[in-house]
């Protein structure tokens, strides 16, 4: 009786351990686009070398909470805060393979979540991706179906400053008709374009290129 009780013991803990897993609120990947070697993260972590996880993040799908990613133990370095979102490459942000601690930027308990992909679409109902004037979804704001080759009009003469992606992967250029510097980005919430190497925000969108299928 007491090996049968250990045994069923030992199985509720595996279960309780996978669902934990199961409901991350921010899983790293150690290569692109969600890629490779997965670590699904609840708590704080101060040294992800304590799960062999130091500096091999490469994308990062962020589902509740904004967090922030630094390059040195105990939350020091280089340090990014992201919302929820996903990232395909971490390059853009220049800290690719150099993630060494994470931790919430707000405290907040382990509770129910929703996906990224929710809570994108929650966000933005009626388009496939919704452009603000300004930082973190202030100023203009501006819905966006199909490519726009000058969003400026349409934003109060400003360029994009913050974006949220609904459906699929777009191309945001600092120029209009496309040119200049340009970034692809999937579904997510960015509160900030000049994260991504746009600097002056996006000045024309479009529907980015899926490259064919070998």
């Amino acid at each position: 009786m007491k090996a049968k009780t250990t045994v069923l013991h030992l199985g509720l803990l595996l279960a309780l351990y996978a669902g934990t897993t199961n409901a991350a609120d921010l899983t790293l990947y150690a290569d692109d686009d969600y890629q490779g070697r997965a670590l699904n993260v609840v708590i704080d972590e101060r040294e992800l070398s304590v799960r062999n996880f130091e500096k091999r993040a490469s994308s990062v799908v962020i589902e509740k909470g904004a967090w922030v990613l630094c390059s040195g133990e105990d939350y020091s370095g280089q340090c990014v805060t992201l919302e929820p979102g996903r990232y395909p490459s971490l390059q853009a942000l220049g800290i690719d393979n150099s993630i060494t601690s994470v931790r919430r930027r707000d405290a907040t308990s382990i509770g129910e979540f929703n996906g990224a992909e929710a809570i994108a679409k929650n966000a933005s109902q009626s388009s496939d991706i919704e452009l603000f004037a300004r930082d973190d979804y202030g100023g203009a704001r501006h819905l966006v179906d199909v490519s726009q080759a000058d969003l400026q009009p349409q934003l109060m003469r400003n360029q994009a400053e913050s974006a949220v992606i609904a459906n699929g992967k777009w191309e945001l250029c600092s120029e209009p008709q496309f040119r200049g510097k340009c970034v692809t980005l999937g579904p997510g919430k960015y509160a900030s374009l000049q994260m991504y190497g746009l600097a002056e925000g996006a000045a024309s969108v479009r529907r980015a290129v899926e490259p064919p299928r070998q």
